[in-house]
């Protein structure tokens, strides 16, 4: 059956040009996977996005970790995906520094939200995960710990893509993107910007660092995301062009709502 990915959500920190905050979903026949759930959530809502949705009976979701930009959309799911259940793979210690129950306890619930997790109008199963690989549906998922202010963790989809965000690169991130045939990862900085210790402060990757990475691991193609929101659309596009010229393969600027085909899911 064919694999489908379809950005909700690139941005980083605050929705800005058009662009929510981090969510992507993978769809494969009657199966739905959601990386994130930052503001991007709400595109479930738009009609090509339920439409495709149509034959899905339930969403898995995958939280590489709990910033705001990574799950506030969980507070959308009463309003996006009525009455279908949910199955919430949430990372554990010591992939990430906190627990599902305090982080999920802390964002939906009051006074920040009206409605616990456990009182939505819909099943939620949350699963919490410390281990390298799991299933969800047909994927199979492998994962690692990465270097980022309160962790984060890093997503390989078989062969077909990886989804590495909020990090510092480090010498395992390129093995495990190895020969990947999409990788979409986070460029939150400009070289200038990562200079002096930023990147490592922050947690976050640079441009030229990245287009090195996806070269020297021989992916097919780069899709940065987790853009900072001050990058209006055409400094973005003139990103891309730097950074094709610099790794020598495919970069693109993902256009949320676009279906992107990513040949046949695992079975």
């Amino acid at each position: 059956m064919p694999l489908r990915l379809v950005p909700l959500g690139t941005g980083g920190y605050f929705p800005a040009h058009g662009r929510q905050t981090m969510s992507f979903l993978l769809v494969a026949g009657e199966n739905a996977l959601l990386l994130d759930a930052g503001t991007g959530v709400s595109r479930l809502a738009e009609p090509a996005v339920t439409a495709l949705l149509a034959g899905c009976l339930r969403l898995d979701i995958l939280l590489t970790h709990y910033h705001l930009d990574h799950v506030v959309g969980l507070s959308y799911l009463p309003g996006v995906w009525r009455g279908r259940p949910v199955r919430l793979f949430a990372p554990a210690p010591p992939l990430v520094a906190a627990a599902p129950e305090e982080a999920l306890g802390r964002l939906l619930a009051p006074p920040l939200f009206p409605v616990p997790l456990a009182d939505f109008p819909l099943p939620v199963e949350v699963v919490p995960f410390t281990d390298p690989e799991l299933t969800a549906g047909p994927f199979t998922l492998r994962l690692r710990s990465q270097r980022h202010p309160g962790g984060s963790v890093g997503v390989r989809v078989g062969d077909a893509l990886a989804y590495v965000t909020d990090t510092v690169l480090d010498p395992e991130t390129e093995a495990f993107v190895r020969g990947v045939g999409l990788l979409l990862h986070e460029i939150w900085l400009t070289d200038d910007e990562a200079a002096g210790g930023t990147a490592e402060r922050s947690g976050h990757a640079a441009a030229s660092e990245v287009a090195d990475l996806a070269r020297r691991a021989g992916v097919g193609r780069l899709l940065p995301i987790h853009h900072h929101p001050r990058r209006a659309a055409e400094e973005l596009t003139a990103l891309a062009a730097a950074l094709t010229a610099r790794a020598g393969l495919p970069v693109e600027i993902a256009r949320e709502g676009e279906v992107i085909e990513l040949g046949t899911a695992p079975r």
